[in-house]
């Protein structure tokens, strides 16, 4: 384990930042620019990402150059793809169930039955992270869920540009089914603009690579320093698949059990080794990735990609 240099405190940032991104996505919406270059406020925080990964770098930092085309082409899909294919498929079976049994478009018939705006936001930051939660730690304990998610633990290091780099079908249950079903409940349309990009925030900066401390922040949000431990490729003791589950939020996984962010001398701890906890090693061939858990892939190019491994290895 490694501990940071106490010049090093630096607590203010991620307070700033995470107000700073929080401010840029509620106001990005219905600007103009995302007609011209929808999702441009992602693309943004990801470049605040690069930009503190430069000024603020973290000593136990792994190149990930070699990968930057799997990771271009996997933030491109998901960020672009994902979500319109599983819009396509779900939300036609999504709306059938009120439209059938309710004889209207949304679950509730007026969105003041869900309580007053406060209300309502709250609720919707709760149950989202609360979901995401639990989808997450299935992903980690079903054998086919976690064929489709352990690609992405197998990036060696955390970094802006492999936040999305993930299969797209374990992308689309993390992060995309979860929205379309809060959409056909009938929230009010104000707390959904201001509430769904807010969810999204500490989720995507968790992956960011830098070194910034976060304090008792980190008991409230998933932060960087709390996602290291998700991505631990040594599991730490007494957690059977991982820890640190939640995506937006960590007090999901101190009410569950699953919290591991251990102190020494008063400094936060981070793991020795980002990998997967069985030892694969990351894949740079974006087709496997995403044919490979289908069975879809060819096999003899699997026992080829498998036979190189071996090779560098030795």
């Amino acid at each position: 384990m490694i501990k940071a240099a106490a010049s090093d405190r630096n607590f203010w940032v991620l307070p700033a930042v995470f107000t700073a991104l929080a401010a840029l996505r509620i106001f990005a919406k219905g600007q103009p620019l995302d007609h011209w270059l929808p999702k441009w406020d992602t693309l943004a925080i990801i470049l605040v990402m690069i930009i503190l990964e430069r000024a603020f770098r973290y000593s136990r930092a792994v190149s990930q150059r070699s990968m930057l085309p799997r990771d271009v082409a996997s933030t491109l899909v998901n960020l672009y793809v994902t979500g319109f294919l599983t819009g396509l498929v779900l939300l036609p079976l999504l709306n059938y169930v009120p439209e059938h049994y309710l004889g209207r478009k949304l679950v509730v018939a007026s969105s003041e039955q869900l309580g007053p705006l406060w209300l309502q936001f709250v609720i919707v930051l709760l149950l989202v992270s609360f979901v995401r939660y639990w989808i997450h730690r299935f992903q980690h304990a079903n054998e086919f869920l976690w064929k489709l998610h352990s690609y992405h633990h197998q990036v060696r290091d955390l970094q802006a540009t492999n936040t999305y780099v993930s299969h797209p079908i374990d992308f689309a249950l993390r992060n995309v089914a979860v929205f379309l079903v809060l959409g056909i409940i009938g929230f009010d349309p104000l707390v959904l603009v201001v509430a769904v990009p807010l969810t999204n925030i500490s989720g995507t900066f968790s992956h960011c690579g830098a070194n910034l401390k976060a304090g008792r922040l980190s008991y409230f949000l998933v932060t960087p320093e709390v996602h290291r431990w998700h991505h631990s490729a040594d599991v730490p003791e007494g957690y059977k698949y991982s820890c640190n589950y939640g995506v937006e939020f960590s007090f999901w996984d101190l009410l569950f059990g699953t919290f591991y962010l251990p102190q020494k001398d008063g400094e936060t701890l981070q793991p020795e080794r980002i990998g997967h906890p069985s030892g694969n090693a990351d894949e740079p061939n974006y087709l496997k990735l995403l044919f490979a858990p289908l069975g879809l892939y060819p096999r003899k190019r699997l026992k080829r990609a498998a036979l190189d491994a071996e090779l560098k290895s030795g």
